[in-house]
């Protein structure tokens, strides 16, 4: 059997001798399998993760277990699909759990076709006007027509009885709000859109949402036929387990398995300040009926435009957390000697900074918690700027883990070709590059 100094320095030279080309996903597919049914605020690469959970694979037990804490919108539970492992993921967005569960399902695909062509028929049959949400500034956000046929889409999909259709249908619907709202699509931000366009635009829903439902089926074909052909679908069944819920990582992980593998990429700060996630979802959230998410879902989570983004990591400012920030210090020397660059009439203004870090830290004893002995994590993060200076997001981690006893092994370096960030975004103007990093949590 081989030490575990001799597996580090064989993972290590696996990783190193990684082809760039395969790191910066420069001849990546944006079509590839499931990966366009929604498109999610900064979704990891895949081809990049790829090439990492490949690079490590045959180093894991046959039957290994891998999760992801912060899967957003399930990249890296995909890729762990096509290489045969168990996989859970959670996410404290709820929209990113239900776009999760349907990437990974693996439907009856006749069923599947035979429901896309129901759904044809019966909303050919819906002659009514009526609105079926309301929820504050609706008509901020959508026109009336807009309403009218988004609320003929909801009917026929709550008209299924079966919950694998119901929520294929409204991640699809997901996808049609967004690009069909008054909302702009060039920042994760809800940002109206100008009077005159809005007046001008010429968009049916319905139409939109044949097309997306159509691509969606086709995609979700593509991907089973992949499965298919590695061996890891049978009898409309995957062939290992996938288990995907709704959770606050900081608070609990909903397993009590012990995983081989982490795959993840944590938010990069707290989401008022880099991406908001919870705004890219809140408004395709007002249109799917919550119940065919989760079970133990939180309802309150669209009381406000920004309510998800500021119950998630760094969202929330507890003077205790910032009155004790010495104790974080001595964990991280990368996180003080970035405090400590500002002046002290400065320092202040990086209370959300400190939020983040405490939350993330908290995260991370949960999720080593949930690690084997010997279990490998692979995470994926960026530096970015608070007040016009880099943060070393990477050192962060790598002190954070190593304080926690996790033993870094290696780290490669990514040029940021296409992963999704928006234009108008000010991460995407400072961030160029992503590391991979790579730990090992020891016997």
């Amino acid at each position: 059997m081989m030490s575990s100094g001799n597996l580090d320095f064989e993972i290590l030279n696996c990783i190193k001798q990684i082809d760039q080309d395969q790191l910066n996903a420069s001849r990546n597919c944006r079509a590839d399998n499931v990966h366009r049914l929604f498109q999610y605020p900064a979704m990891m690469v895949p081809m990049s993760q790829e090439a990492v959970v490949g690079a490590i694979r045959r180093f894991l037990p046959s039957d290994a277990l891998m999760m992801d804490p912060f899967m957003g919108s399930a990249t890296s539970i995909i890729i762990a699909m096509k290489y045969g492992l168990n996989c859970f993921g959670q996410d404290i967005n709820p929209l990113a759990v239900l776009l999760s569960k349907v990437k990974t399902k693996v439907f009856h695909l006749a069923k599947l076709n035979e429901g896309v062509s129901i759904f044809t028929k019966r909303i050919d049959e819906d002659s009514s006007n009526k609105v079926e949400v309301n929820f504050p500034n609706i008509n901020k956000w959508f026109t009336v027509q807009t309403q009218i046929e988004l609320s003929k889409i909801r009917r026929v999909i709550q008209s299924f009885e079966d919950l694998d259709l119901r929520q294929f249908f409204w991640i699809a619907l997901a996808e049609t709000v967004r690009i069909t709202s008054n909302d702009r699509t060039s920042t994760y931000k809800l940002h109206q859109r100008p009077q005159l366009e809005i007046m001008n635009r010429r968009i049916s829903p319905i139409t939109e949402f044949r097309k997306i439902a159509r691509r969606s089926l086709d995609d979700i074909i593509r991907f089973d036929a992949e499965l298919t052909s590695k061996g890891y679908k049978k009898d409309n069944y995957y062939t290992n387990n996938v288990r995907i819920c709704w959770g606050d990582t900081s608070q609990s992980i909903k397993t009590s398995l012990k995983y081989n593998l982490l795959v993840s990429s944590p938010p990069y700060g707290d989401n008022h300040t880099t991406v908001t996630y919870g705004q890219h979802a809140y408004l395709p959230l007002q249109w799917i009926n919550l119940k065919d998410i989760d079970d133990d879902l939180d309802y309150n989570f669209l009381r406000t435009t920004q309510e998800i983004d500021r119950v998630s990591l760094g969202g929330r400012i507890e003077k205790e957390v910032i009155n004790n920030k010495e104790q974080l210090f001595a964990k991280t020397k990368a996180l003080k000697d970035f405090f400590e660059s500002f002046p002290a009439e400065d320092q202040r203004k990086l209370s959300k900074t400190i939020a983040f870090v405490n939350d993330f830290e908290i995260s991370l004893d949960r999720i080593i918690e949930n690690l084997s002995l010997n279990a490998y994590l692979i995470w994926t993060i960026g530096n970015r700027h608070v007040a016009g200076r880099e943060i070393r997001n990477d050192l962060i981690l790598i002190e954070l883990m190593e304080s926690k006893g996790i033993k870094f092994i290696s780290d490669v370096e990514r040029e940021i070709l296409y992963k999704r960030m928006p234009s108008r975004n000010n991460i995407s103007k400072t961030m160029s590059k992503e590391k991979i990093l790579i730990f090992r949590k020891p016997y």
